[in-house]
């Protein structure tokens, strides 16, 4: 069984990677802080339900090992992504790190457009409009990303390129 970790700041193509996988791959299991932060009444940025939303991504991903579903998860911060490792590799878990990356530009420009596609859109779930919240996102990436992870650049508007570079991993 393989614990799949997607490395990289807001806009890299880690969602859109995992998504890729979940639809070409059986046996997956997506583990996502983002869909995990909503499952909480009144979720802003700021840090209120971080220690809270981290340890229900510890016990479901304790429950999905045990069931043996291969995983797929996102990962900013060193701590966090090495309680996970530490979960999986518990449970007889391969890890494999990716980090997928992009000019500083180009991912600026898909905040952009990601930003101006949510105002569009009322029921979109975005927790962040703020561009100085994509730049903090941005160096906390720069600062604890695995350098010995396998990199993917993903300023090729061709993310299915890069999803099947990927798969070829797993």
């Amino acid at each position: 069984m393989k614990l799949l970790i997607l490395n990289g700041s807001s806009c890299s193509g880690k969602s859109t990677v995992a998504k890729h996988i979940m639809k070409w791959k059986e046996n997956y299991f997506h583990l996502s802080y983002d869909s995990i932060k909503w499952q909480f009444s009144q979720y802003s940025h700021g840090g209120k339900y971080y220690e809270d939303i981290h340890k229900v991504m510890h016990s479901i991903l304790g429950v999905v090992c045990e069931l043996k579903y291969n995983v797929i998860t996102e990962a900013l911060h060193k701590i966090s992504r090495q309680k996970l490792i530490d979960i999986a590799t518990s449970h007889g878990y391969e890890i494999l790190e990716i980090n997928l990356e992009a000019d500083y530009e180009i991912l600026s420009k898909r905040f952009d457009e990601r930003v101006a596609s949510a105002l569009a859109n009322p029921e979109s779930k975005i927790s962040n409009l703020s561009k100085e919240r994509f730049e903090e996102l941005f160096d906390i990436y720069q600062r604890e990303k695995n350098p010995s992870a396998i990199t993917f650049i993903t300023d090729t508007p061709n993310m299915e390129e890069v999803s099947e570079n990927v798969m070829k991993l797993l």
